[in-house]
């Protein structure tokens, strides 16, 4: 179909296509999209590294390679090449002139860390000779002192005696069993293995022009029992370097034999020459905690939660003082959670994200007098890091774009889209993709309630079109204006659907009042608001054929589903992914029992808790399925394969 020009602004360029035959997205395209990571800066602010990997279906191969971003001229170069045969990850700056990052060849055991100096591109040389595996990588140039995670025995809790107890095992260990005398036995895709993932820090130096390791790694959570990062979804981002590199502030979840029925998870502050034992600065909060960065003038700032067992609490803001051991929360009335925190250089103001509305934005927090300003209004912030001009350099994707890099100029408040590669560039020309359109509408409780919708793709005039309607999981989560490689709704537009993605009660990024009103309403307000919303599109948009409705859910998606098949004759057909059949099953089979008990109001285990389990549980409605329904269920312990 021919279609007019449409401008988007993306990359260095804008992408124009005018009267051209435009390309359907699919799900071949989805998998084998370009996918570049977050730009990581230089000391300098100039330029930025990333990686980006690519998967090609016909070779059933991915190649992983680095970019690099030069801020001022506005380009983008080939860094390291596409190869089938070796991969590059991970990449940061050791310098103004060196990057530093993973390599992988056929014949490593282990991947180590490279360095490539930007005026001799053609000779990488090896940094690292670690003996396990590492990453989660951090460097502090002022000490030049490099961190990373191991995962080693408490009774081995060296990288070389980890190696020696591994070898010993393999060689005279003769069967698979694993012996478990508490919870958790599991957690997400993976068992809990006896070795535990700990921070280390190592010297670095520079001899004859090329850095090299220069003392032996130091285990800073030797003999502690403590975690970090969390086993097993933790990464680099629990873990922050004060500005001088003397300690570092780590985040780790409880061990005692209640963890899997409690959510806490505490700061904890430790030098880092190793000397002394870390410190816990928050363990009279029984509650999550996240994100620990400190400013440069040494405060650490990082997220608290307060209700217990429950993973979907406001995050507030918390400035912590080293030196005086005082905690202050930062703008306590604000109503919304954000998910990281950076700071300007001068370590007068916060840059937090937090959703609003189907958003991820950027807002900017004075520390002393605590006022909040929005500084981005559209599509999706995952990643913000401050220049040494004060300016903020971000990724964010759409609905329309995976990642991209954009410069913020905090003085102005105007923002520049960033070169991306030519590739991902010429590809997303060539496509059609739907613009997602804001919808909203009176639901359950008598409250406005938002969500999505985006045309068919080539869309044409009194045409009938068939309806997608999406359910996101969490089910404290949202659909927002971002890149998805799993749940993309550009897919379905490609196909000819018209999709509805409708972030009912029980949502993030609309208050907490809202997000909290799903708990021990797990078949009410959201099935509401999904049934009016539905209705509401299908009046909105006369095209819309109402025999022609699918809906589609994964994790509370898929419990979802299931309480629709039990309740609602408006669908031709369903798609549970992951879902929940019984409520009262899921509990004696997931690994996150705080969960469980949280949503429902404690343990079916007591029979005054059971009818919290039984009111809302699918299982109960099966009398009334008749909508024929796709089962897909993939690895996740919290929902194992017998819950759908």
């Amino acid at each position: 179909m021919l279609f007019r020009a449409k401008l988007v602004f993306f990359g260095a360029a804008t992408l124009l296509n005018t009267f051209v035959m435009a390309d359907l997205f699919t799900p071949s395209d989805l998998i084998q999209l370009p996918r570049p990571g977050a730009p990581v800066t230089s000391p300098s602010g100039a330029l930025a590294v990333y990686a980006q990997s690519a998967y090609n279906i016909t070779d059933d191969k991915t190649v992983r390679s680095l970019y690099l971003l030069n801020v001022e001229s506005n380009t983008v170069e080939e860094l390291t090449k596409p190869s089938y045969d070796v991969s590059d990850n991970d990449p940061f700056f050791l310098d103004d002139k060196r990057i530093a990052y993973f390599h992988h060849h056929a014949d490593s055991e282990v991947d180590q860390l490279y360095v490539l100096d930007l005026s001799d591109r053609d000779a990488p040389y090896q940094l690292t000779d670690f003996p396990i595996d590492f990453g989660n990588v951090k460097y502090n140039s002022k000490q030049q002192l490099l961190a990373f995670s191991a995962a080693v025995y408490p009774d081995k809790n060296t990288l070389e005696g980890t190696l020696e107890k591994d070898k010993f095992i393999k060689e005279n260990k003769k069967d698979t069993a694993m012996v478990y005398d508490e919870l958790m036995v599991r957690h997400w895709d993976d068992f809990v293995h006896e070795k535990k993932n700990n921070i280390f820090v190592v010297n670095l130096a520079i001899d004859d022009k090329k850095y090299k390791v220069a003392s032996e790694p130091i285990n800073l959570l030797k003999d502690t029992k403590l975690i970090s990062p969390g086993f097993p979804l933790g990464d680099a981002s629990g873990y922050d370097f004060s500005s001088n590199g003397e300690q570092i502030a780590f985040l780790s979840k409880i061990t005692t034999r209640d963890n899997a029925w409690e959510t806490s998870a505490h700061i904890y502050l430790v030098p880092t020459n190793g000397k002394s034992e870390p410190v816990a600065i928050n363990s009279d909060i029984p509650a999550a905690s996240s994100g620990p960065h400190f400013t440069s003038s040494g405060l650490l700032t990082y997220l608290q939660m307060y209700v217990p067992k429950y993973e979907a609490d406001r995050n507030r803001i918390t400035v912590y003082n080293p030196e005086t051991e005082e905690r202050k929360i930062i703008a306590e009335s604000w109503d919304y959670s954000p998910g990281s925190i950076v700071s300007s250089p001068d370590a007068k103001t916060l840059y937090v994200t937090a959703e609003e509305q189907g958003r991820s934005k950027i807002f900017s927090i004075d520390i002393d007098t605590e006022d909040i300003k929005t500084l981005t209004t559209d599509n999706y912030v995952s990643s913000v890091s401050v220049l040494p001009s004060g300016n903020l350099l971000y990724g964010s994707s759409s609905m329309q774009h995976p990642v991209a890099p954009y410069l913020l100029d905090v003085s102005t408040n105007d923002i520049k889209a960033l070169a991306i590669e030519k590739g991902l560039e010429d590809k997303l020309k060539s496509i059609e993709f739907s613009q997602p359109e804001d919808i909203r509408f009176i639901g359950a409780k008598d409250e406005e309630v938002h969500g999505w919708y985006l045309k068919p793709a080539q869309f044409e005039e009194g045409k009938k079109y068939p309806v997608a309607f999406l359910i996101h999981g969490g089910p404290q989560g949202a659909w927002g204006d971002s890149w998805s490689t799993r749940w993309n709704p550009q897919v379905y537009t490609g196909a000819g659907y018209a999709v509805v993605a409708i972030n009912f009660h029980g949502s993030t990024g609309y208050g907490q009042a809202f997000t909290d009103s799903i708990g021990k309403n797990w078949g009410n307000y959201p099935f509401h608001d999904l049934e009016i919303g539905l209705d509401y599109v299908l009046d909105k948009f006369d095209y819309l054929d109402r025999d022609r409705v699918a809906g589609l859910g994964a994790s509370y998606g898929g419990y979802m589903v299931n309480w629709l098949n039990g309740h609602s004759k408006k669908f031709k057909v369903l798609v549970n992914h992951d879902g929940v059949f019984s409520t009262t099953q899921v509990y004696y089979t997931t690994d996150e029992l705080y969960f469980a008990e949280k949503e429902f109001g404690g343990s079916p285990i007591n029979p005054e808790d059971r009818e919290g389990f039984e009111k809302w549980s699918p299982s109960n409605f099966v009398q009334n399925w008749s909508t024929p329904t796709l089962l897909i269920h993939g690895k996740p312990f919290s929902l194992y394969i017998n819950t759908s």
